[in-house]
């Protein structure tokens, strides 16, 4: 019968060393500089049922030691033993301080045995907490100088078996600047719970500290952080959002296309209310093809071409300090992109006046099937007949100007332009010999007729003309008027080619073809 009882009592036992007091630090001995102070070479300091390591020796000290601390006004090496809190967990007097750099810091049972650890409360030190947020050691603040440096500060928690192997690790982000949206982004100052019950049973857990500034003896911010309440009771476990409604893949079959798509009821929490759900953008795996914004709840992607593609979303939903990643699909199908068409025909333009000037809109000439018509611009490919009509281009106004009284019929090249794509389409002119128009006895010499810049204008029986030089599509690309009988033209800043010059007086215009080398 006695076998039959030892069974039992073993089991109670076991359950008895599991019930280890909390340390809350309120019993350890302060000094009057209001920190535990042990003698030289002293490694253990207790409380409830615990024993922190500790090394102090020559001025130097490193693990853990006790505080009651609060004066935030301390800068430096001064606030080196004060919590960034202000104070102990929920406004206790006293708490520990632990210093990690290159010593060890360790939390073992009293009694010995292996133990599962409910947690702790952890907050930043206030040196370490000022120098994330003010920057020191010439380093920026955490964040750099625009608050995108993806910055931060851990600490991790080291379970290890008996002997001394370890069986396990947890980290706890002290501050984190990994966002993407930087509002997200924290350096702690509050005391929260730190779980280390995942660890499991263990007989000892090691506490170092990390950086995205380095780690170990390389690390630039200062190794402290403060902590509260070991094994205690802490609050009731957070549990973290979860996805409910999964985002449906979303299909651009358009171009342009925006497409916004509400994420209010993705995710839920089981324990903070739904409205206080958060959703952001933390990487797009096709930025070229998909451009994409939170606004609020809403989820706002516009396409960036009319080519084919597929692009991920990772999007997260934060709630009370804890994040789901989630993942939205999307596919983008080819859209071609039809180019523009004539549907209105310009009619024949007929000169039978002389001079004459005639006026033709090519609004609604053509339209583009997938672009907006309003879009479409027109410009002149060729004149073949600059020296008989001169044709330039007013926004969407044709300009045809009659240069000579000659019979001539030629067609005019046009082009319709809409997103990068075009038609072209021929104006079809007919000049009439106007009989009624008295040829005045004007003559005009141009000289050289080829020329590498100069060319000089003479007319004979006339004081005063204007003078126009065309390209060979008819752009003006230099005008002028002259009270003599004669001008020179600087023609070397135009490109090599074909030009014409139109000489106008109050009674007659005449046209001459010039070559530039």
């Amino acid at each position: 019968m006695r076998k039959l009882l030892l069974l039992p009592l073993t089991l109670f036992l076991a359950m008895f060393a599991m019930a280890q007091d909390p340390a809350t630090f309120e019993d350890v001995q302060l000094g009057s500089n209001g920190i535990w102070q042990p003698p030289i070479g002293s490694d253990e300091m207790p409380s409830g049922g615990w024993l922190f390591t500790n090394n102090t020796q020559n001025g130097y000290w490193g693990g853990f030691t006790a505080s009651n601390r609060t004066d935030l006004n301390q800068s430096g090496l001064d606030a080196q033993y004060t919590a960034a809190a202000g104070c102990g967990y929920d406004g206790s007097a006293q708490y520990a301080v632990a210093y990690t750099m290159g010593v060890q810091t360790d939390v073992y049972a009293t009694d010995g045995q292996l133990h599962t650890v409910t947690g702790c409360y952890v907050t930043n030190n206030l040196w370490a907490y000022q120098d994330m947020l003010q920057g020191g050691y010439g380093e920026p603040p955490y964040g750099g100088s625009t608050g995108n440096d993806p910055d931060w500060f851990k600490v991790t928690a080291t379970g290890k078996n008996a002997s001394g192997q370890t069986v396990g690790t947890l980290d706890f982000y002290l501050a984190d600047f990994r966002f993407a949206n930087n509002e997200e982004d924290y350096i702690l100052n509050t005391w929260e719970w730190f779980d280390l019950s995942p660890l499991g049973n263990v007989a000892t857990i090691s506490f170092s500290l990390s950086s995205s500034r380095g780690s170990g003896y390389n690390m630039i911010t200062p190794a402290y952080f403060c902590m509260d309440n070991f094994n205690g009771g802490g609050a009731a476990p957070d549990l973290p959002p979860y996805v409910v409604n999964p985002v449906q893949d979303v299909v651009f079959n358009q171009y342009p296309q925006t497409i916004q798509v509400n994420l209010n009821g993705v995710a839920t929490d089981p324990d903070d209310p739904e409205e206080n759900i958060t959703y952001s953008i933390v990487s797009n795996s096709n930025p070229s093809a998909l451009n994409a914004t939170m606004s609020g709840k809403i989820l706002v992607m516009t396409r960036q071409n009319a080519n084919q593609a597929t692009a991920n979303l990772m999007l997260r939903a934060t709630s009370d300090g804890q994040s789901v990643d989630f993942t939205v699909h999307i596919i983008i199908n080819q859209v071609v992109d039809n180019p523009p068409y004539i549907v209105n025909p310009v009619q024949d333009v007929v000169f039978d006046e002389y001079p004459q000037t005639i006026q033709v809109n090519l609004n609604g000439v053509a339209t583009d099937p997938d672009d907006p018509d309003e879009n479409i611009t027109y410009s002149i490919v060729n004149n073949p007949n600059p020296e008989d009509v001169t044709a330039s281009m007013n926004g969407k106004i044709l300009m045809l100007t009659r240069e000579a009284n000659n019979e001539a019929e030629f067609d005019l090249k046009v082009r319709a332009n809409s997103d990068g794509q075009y038609v072209d389409f021929e104006v079809y002119i007919t000049m009439y010999i106007v009989e009624s128009v008295e040829e005045d006895l004007l003559t005009v010499l141009f000289y050289p007729n080829s020329t590498q810049g100069v060319v000089t204008i003479m007319v004979d029986n006339a004081f005063g003309f204007e003078y126009q030089v065309f390209d060979f599509t008819g752009k003006v690309v230099l005008q002028g008027k002259t009270q003599d009988r004669a001008t020179t033209l600087d023609l070397s800043g135009l490109s090599k080619g074909v030009y014409f010059i139109s000489v106008m007086t109050e009674a007659k215009r005449l046209t001459q073809k010039v070559m530039v080398q």
